[in-house]
C-alpha cells in the first residue's frame, strides 16, 4: 500500500496509479507481475531468487538499455517493448 484515499476518491486514484504502471516498459510490468504472483506461493529465499532472476532479465532489454539514461534525465523517453 502506497497511498490512502477516501472510497469516493478510490477508483480516480487507482485509474492514476494503473496509467503510472502501464507507461512503462510491458516486459518489465509483466516480469514485476510474475515475481508478485508466483512468489506468494515460494519460501522466502526462492522468492528472492525469483525477483532477482527475473530483474536480470530486464537489465538485458532495449527497454532498460534506454530507460536507465532517461531515469536520469540525460535521455528522451521511447520505449523499444523488447
Amino acid at each position: 500500500m502506497n497511498q490512502v484515499v477516501p472510497a469516493a476518491e478510490l477508483l480516480p486514484a487507482a485509474e492514476k496509479l494503473a496509467q503510472k504502471i502501464i507507461a512503462n516498459a510491458p516486459l518489465a510490468i509483466k516480469f514485476a507481475l510474475e515475481a508478485v504472483n508466483h512468489g506468494m506461493e515460494l519460501t522466502a529465499a526462492e522468492g528472492q531468487f525469483l525477483e532477482s532472476t527475473l530483474f536480470g532479465l530486464c537489465c538485458t532489454t532495449a527497454d532498460m538499455k534506454e530507460g536507465t539514461p532517461r531515469i536520469s534525465g540525460k535521455a528522451a523517453r521511447k520505449i523499444h517493448r523488447k
